[in-house]
Formats: structure tokens, sequence, C-alpha cells
């Protein structure tokens, strides 16, 4: 199996990171996290321009036709650059969502706007009282004359106060069915908040709103399918976001002096950088097993193919990667010090996004609960004694 980006995905890294470092720099990033939206509508037609919104979907629908490996490639430029556009929100989750579920139809009416930056797509999932479960939304679809209507509360909506469409899941027929809502609709009230890595998000309520449904059928497992590419991207982020962060931590262990030297001459801090750099290698390889995980390569390889052990390699990339996140933003931080503390210095807001990430769809508890359920990574065989 060739593990190595193909000649494509290298230069459409280089093609994102030489737009991030020219025109997305920490001045530039800090200036858009203060304004209104919190968000470049300029950077996200430049997005459009570039393809970057439509790689995973279909030609038929104006995409690029390509895949999750070209998305990981852009989610790990946009970690370094800590890009705060609704990427994740709108193409990963809400373009994902009706990709895998929605009717040719749909598709057709969503697809090629969210791809051309006019659409913004956010998923309503999480509820108040339902912490990470996404199996039984107290979110109710209740029939109409001319479709559906939906009443319920959703919380930790990304992307919630600048969403066209809202695709929520709730209680229908017996599962969980996919909806999509008119973010213009009556009965939407939408409560925007800011996260502390200054990703925009929100609480969204809904009172006997109109709403469609997308696709038919239960759609539990196609919530779970897209929620681990999101994961497996959320992966690919925090890679570029620690890698940014390290780099930056051993550029100022060079050139802070203490004493006549450079604080980097430490035997002790040297140390330090060097775990954080083998922990940042065993965070990428997971990040590269997630990847694999989801675009079915290495449930082919296993000879599995089922979407248990997609679920379970996402989740145990997960884990690792999350505890990597915690340990290289902790270190970064310690080791500039003072300044690190400061809103001025950029450290401080990549150990913010690095904070931030792993609780984005689950916590550590929630995954090792699920892992184990699953059996752990590897199933448990009993020995032969004798």
């Amino acid at each position: 199996m060739d593990l190595e980006l193909t000649d494509e995905q290298r230069e459409l890294k280089s093609t994102v990171a030489r737009l991030l470092r020219t025109e997305y720099d920490a001045a530039a990033r800090e200036e858009i996290l203060r304004s209104d939206k919190g968000w470049s509508q300029e950077k996200w037609e430049t997005f459009a321009e570039l393809g970057l919104l439509g790689l995973p979907f279909s030609e038929e629908y104006d995409g690029a036709d390509m895949g999750f490996g070209e998305v990981a490639v852009v989610m790990e430029e946009f970690g370094r650059a800590l890009v705060l556009e609704p990427y994740l929100s709108t193409v990963v989750l809400g373009g994902g969502l009706v990709d895998a579920a929605g009717t040719a139809q749909q598709k057709q009416d969503i697809l090629p706007a969210v791809i051309t930056g006019e659409m913004l797509l956010a998923f309503a999932a999480y509820e108040p009282t339902g912490r990470y479960d996404l199996t039984a939304p107290a979110t109710t679809a209740t029939e109409a004359a001319d479709g559906y209507t939906i009443t319920g509360e959703k919380s930790a909506v990304l992307g919630a106060a600048d969403a066209h469409t809202f695709i929520v899941s709730a209680a229908a027929d017996g599962g969980v069915g996919l909806f999509l809502v008119d973010a213009s609709a009556q009965g939407v009230a939408v409560d925007g908040r800011v996260q502390a890595d200054g990703i925009r998000t929100g609480s969204v309520t809904f009172a006997d709103t109109p709403a469609t449904r997308l696709g038919t059928g239960d759609a539990s497992a196609t919530i779970e399918r897209v929620v681990d590419t999101a994961n497996a991207a959320l992966a690919a982020e925090a890679v570029g976001a620690m890698e940014a962060s390290l780099t930056m931590t051993a550029e100022y262990l060079k050139t802070r002096e203490q004493f006549g030297a450079p604080i980097g001459a430490n035997q002790v801090l040297q140390h330090r950088a060097a775990e954080a750099y083998a922990t940042l290698e065993g965070a990428k390889s997971m990040a590269l097993y997630a990847k694999l995980a989801v675009t079915g390569e290495q449930s082919a390889a296993d000879g599995e193919g089922d979407s248990k052990s997609r679920h379970r390699d996402v989740l145990a990339a997960k884990l690792i990667i999350d505890d990597a996140s915690r340990e290289i933003s902790q270190e970064s931080i310690q080791m500039h010090g003072g300044i690190g503390m400061t809103m001025e210095y950029p450290i401080g807001h990549y150990a913010k996004r690095l904070t931030v990430i792993p609780r984005t769809f689950d916590d550590a508890d929630t995954v090792s609960q699920e892992l184990a359920s699953l059996g752990g990574l590897i199933e448990p065989q009993a020995a032969e004694l004798g």
C-alpha cells in the first residue's frame, strides 16, 4: 500500500500552503477573528475559486470528483494557519450528509451552491440533554400536509449563525431521520456563541418548523459515517496545528536568550522538545490511519470493510490524537513561558484550537467507553494453554 501523497495531492498541498502563507498570516487571522462574522467571506470565495469546496463531490454536481484524501490535505494546511472559515461544517458535515443521504434532485439543488460558496450548511444533531449521543434525538419530526414539521432544540451547532440551511436529525418512523430546514423558516431561533478558539457555533431551537426530509429511511448509519469522516478531518487539522505549534516553539527556543545564551541550549528543554516531536510523529501516523479507515483502504487491507471496523479505527486514532493535542499544546505554552499566555502571541491561539478539537464531537471518556464496547482496536483472543 502506497501511503505517500499522490502528485495531485502534493500540488494541492503546495497551492493551499502558499495561499495561506501570503494571505492568512497571524495578523490577517486576528483581523478576521475580530470581525462581526468571525470569518471572511472574501477568503471563502477564494477557497471556492480554487475548487476547495468541491473536492469530495461528483463532477455531476460541478465538484472535483476527488475524495477524503484531498480533503485531509486541505484540513492539515487549514490547521497550520488556524483557518476560521466554515469548511468543516459546510463541506465535510453538511455537504457530506447531502451527498450520502440526499436524493438526486436534492443533491442537484444543494451541492452546486455549496461548491460555489453561495450556500452554507450546518448539521444540527447534538442536544442539551443527549451529550454526545446521536442515536436517540429528542427532537421530533411530524408529518404535515406538505412535508414535515420539526420541534426541538439543538446545541453546539457549528456555523449556526451564518447557515442558510440546517440539516437536522430528528426521531421519525421509529428511527433517526434527516431533515432540511431553511434558516429563515418560521419557528427557527438561533442563539449564536463563540468557542474558546474563536470558531462560531450556537444553539438552535425549532418550533413546528417546516422541513423537508433528506433522502428516505433511517439515517443512523449515514450520520455515523459522516461524523467519522469529520473526526478524521479534525485529526488532519490537529496534526497541522500541532506541527505549526512545535515549529514556532523550536524557533523560539533558538532565538530567546537568557544569561547570554539561547534557552534552547538547556538540555532539559531539548529533551522536552524531542519528546513532543516524537508525540507528533505518532499523531501523524494515527491521522493517516483514520484517513485510511474512512476511505476504505484500511478496511480492505484487513479484509473487513464494514462500518464497525471503520468506526473503531477512527475512534482509536482520535483517542491518541486528542491526547497528543493536549500534550503538545501544553508543552508549547510551557516552553514559551509567560509570553505564551498572551493573546497577542500566536502560540496561545494554537493551544485553544488544540483544546477544542478533542471535544468537538465527543470527549476522551465517551470515546474510551465506546471503543471498549466495540472490543478495542485489537479484539481479544483466548490463549491456548498447554
